[in-house]
């Protein structure tokens, strides 16, 4: 690859420049690597002792609501343009963006996008909220970072989906130029994530998902659950404990129903049994905000004032009314105020 056609990458240090051996930090797995090898990530590579993005600009494009995120405390009912970047520094059995998530960036077609045209997209598509997600973007850093500070500045708002294993001082920064982010956490523990996922450490999310909501960023996380081995009620349970005793009961749990995709084509959906009793623990730990995603129109994705018990916004598989919610997110029934970004 011609180092003068990409990007220079951030967040590295030299091990030895004699060798150009050097060692990637944005993530925990803090790669090292000699000259042309590539990170666990693939996206990030050392050429002659320094270390490039070769997905700088790489992204695919779509429009949608943004319950199509699975973020539902996020101006609900708006307009939102999402960028796909490639790679991913997890290789998950159940991932449904295989496709984009372990590509070789060298074998990815089509044009790049400078941050100024991807903000411009983003401004033009009518849309009031640009999403970074689906595959990693993080492991895109550096374009990811760049787009969202231009696309701040014409006054968008910026949500990153992400699965939350990066180092912290790259997390930092980042947090300067999102107003939300949601965690996809894939286990409970580093068992889990390393049978499922290829390695990981669940203690540093946690760390992560503190530092979210420390900072005053919007926090909204997910758990992917399955009969098979990969997270269960016991799982929504624990989870739900830690967000409502360490961070907050306010944050909302997205319960995601797993669909055959990648490693696990040959298992069933989850049972809408199981997904139901994830729920139960969750609101029995604590959680005042708990939802089930992938059953269409199931009446657990609405979302109810957790005081008084209105119903404040009402879900479909294709629209999303919002019913009894002030703009400033109180309860017009109790005024309670609610975890929600409204304006």
């Amino acid at each position: 690859m011609n180092a003068e056609l990409l990007h220079e990458a951030e967040y590295y240090q030299v091990i030895d420049e004699e060798q150009q051996i050097i060692k990637c930090t944005l993530c925990p797995f803090e790669c090292e690597l000699g000259h042309k090898e590539k990170g666990k990530c693939k996206a990030r590579m050392n050429i002659s002792g320094k270390l490039y993005s070769l997905t700088y600009g790489f992204t695919k494009m779509q429009i949608n609501r943004i319950e199509k995120q699975h973020v539902l405390h996020f101006f609900p009912n708006s307009r939102a343009q999402t960028f796909m970047t490639y790679n991913c520094n997890l290789d998950c059995v159940f991932c449904p963006v295989s496709d984009i998530s372990q590509v070789e960036p060298e074998t990815i077609s089509g044009k790049k996008y400078p941050p100024e045209q991807a903000a411009m997209f983003g401004l033009a598509s009518g849309s009031r909220v640009m999403v970074f997600g689906d595959s990693e973007p993080l492991v895109s850093f550096e374009w990811v970072r760049d787009t969202a500070k231009i696309a701040k500045e014409k006054k968008m708002k910026i949500l990153l989906r992400t699965n939350g294993y990066f180092n912290e001082e790259p997390f930092k920064e980042i947090l300067e130029y999102v107003d939300a982010v949601a965690i996809e956490v894939k286990g409970l523990d580093n068992d889990d994530y390393l049978r499922n996922c290829g390695g990981g450490n669940f203690e540093h999310i946690k760390k992560i998902m503190k530092l979210i909501y420390e900072h005053g960023t919007h926090l909204e996380v997910s758990l992917i659950i399955h009969e098979k081995n990969i997270n269960n009620e016991i799982s929504a349970g624990a989870l739900a404990h830690f967000l409502a005793t360490e961070i907050s009961p306010d944050i909302p749990l997205h319960l995601e129903r797993l669909k055959p995709a990648y490693k696990v084509k040959d298992l069933q959906p989850t049972s809408k049994d199981l997904m139901e009793e994830a729920f139960k623990m969750a609101k029995e730990a604590g959680i005042n905000f708990c939802y089930i995603h992938g059953i269409p129109d199931h009446p657990e994705n609405n979302t109810s004032c957790p005081k008084c018990g209105q119903l404040l916004i009402k879900r479909s598989s294709t629209t999303t009314e919002v019913l009894r919610i002030s703009l400033d997110g109180r309860c017009n029934n109790c005024q309670t105020e609610i975890y929600i970004v409204m304006k």
